[in-house]
């Protein structure tokens, strides 16, 4: 049995909890660390999001062990997984402590607001006695997994595009708003195109060039983001990200590929399973692969990883440095008006 300290109570804290729910038999949440006192008591019925979990309910926390500083709850014997789920800006000082503190650590992404904070954690791991991860759930979602596969099997022949979509209204769930200060989150291309960005890079690997146009306000936050991936094949790879639509647009996350033999697309909001359409055939709803969303699949994988003592090889640190460093690559070429070349 895995004992789990939970930090950070927010949207995806509450979602982080209610996958180990569903796991009772592999792990159990201990201890629960928010600075908020309501949040740490279980009453989440004031934190909203976008995905999962959308709206928070008041919780019994039962036996759960509350902890008001983070420190407190990573020095604890009792815990053999540390879950980060606080604000970026926080997750080079948690993560480092807790891996040196000799625990399993699941972060969430981004993995940092810049490099050298990607480069210290995977310093600090490097020599860690636990397993760390930063938690890409986009890589474990059963629709985004399908497309995976049928990319690797080559089933409809060769890539010939790709567009990634990730849509939002403006962000309002955040604790006093953190997510839409750029310091703080790194703004949408960090904090919600950096999905889109981890699974490209994961399915094409690193691309040559990005030429990006963003939409930045005054505080420099980029509210949205179009780039083109350039790869020496000739494909056309297009990720676009924003969260600057009105409030009651609500979201959407999806893909449209373009294969030789067929093209295969899906939007969330759409309600509307995967599509596929192969040339001169009617449109067919493939089987998906079996499991739950990417939350509940990031966890059971990383909880393997721990029971195994095992490092993460489907998502993996260095790859979510990368997506940092890619991401702020696409925000250098937006500022620049240039193409950029990407360098790893």
């Amino acid at each position: 049995m895995i004992r789990v300290g939970l930090i950070g109570a927010g949207f995806i804290g509450r979602n982080h909890f209610n996958q180990y729910e569903k796991l009772t038999e592999r792990a159990r949440v201990v201890a629960l660390c928010d600075k908020e006192a309501d949040r740490r008591a279980g009453d989440w019925s004031k934190v909203g999001g976008n995905l999962g979990d959308a709206q928070g309910t008041k919780r019994d926390l039962g036996s759960i062990k509350p902890y008001t500083a983070w420190q407190d709850l990573v020095a604890d014997p009792g815990i053999d997984l540390v879950d980060i789920c606080t604000p970026t800006f926080t997750h080079r000082e948690i993560v480092t402590a807790a891996l040196r503190a000799g625990k399993h650590v699941l972060c969430e992404k981004p993995m940092a607001l810049n490099l050298d904070d990607c480069d210290a954690m995977l310093a600090v791991a490097e020599g860690a006695k636990g397993q760390f991860m930063i938690a890409q759930c986009i890589r474990f979602w059963p629709e985004y997994v399908y497309l995976t596969q049928v990319f690797q099997d080559r089933r409809f022949g060769d890539l010939q595009a790709l567009q990634l979509r990730r849509q939002a209204e403006t962000p309002a769930y955040s604790l006093n708003s953190w997510v839409l200060n750029p310091e703080l989150s790194g703004g949408a291309i960090l904090d919600l195109h950096v999905h889109d960005v981890d699974y490209a890079l994961g399915l094409l690997g690193r691309p040559e060039a990005i030429t990006a146009q963003a939409c930045i306000q005054a505080n420099g936050a980029s509210d949205r983001v179009h780039a083109l991936w350039h790869y020496a094949k000739p494909q056309v790879v297009q990720l676009e990200g924003f969260w600057d639509m009105p409030a009651g647009f609500g979201f959407n996350m999806g893909y449209t590929a373009v294969f030789e033999q067929a093209a295969v697309q899906w939007d969330l909001s759409s309600g509307k399973p995967v599509t596929v359409y192969r040339r001169g055939q009617q449109p067919e709803s493939p089987e998906l692969p079996p499991g739950g969303d990417g939350y509940f699949n990031e966890i059971d994988y990383f909880l393997g990883c721990a029971e195994r003592n095992q490092r993460p090889s489907v998502s993996t640190p260095e790859e979510s440095r990368h997506a940092v460093a890619i991401g702020l690559a696409e925000k250098e070429s937006a500022h620049k008006g240039t193409r950029v070349a990407v360098q790893l």
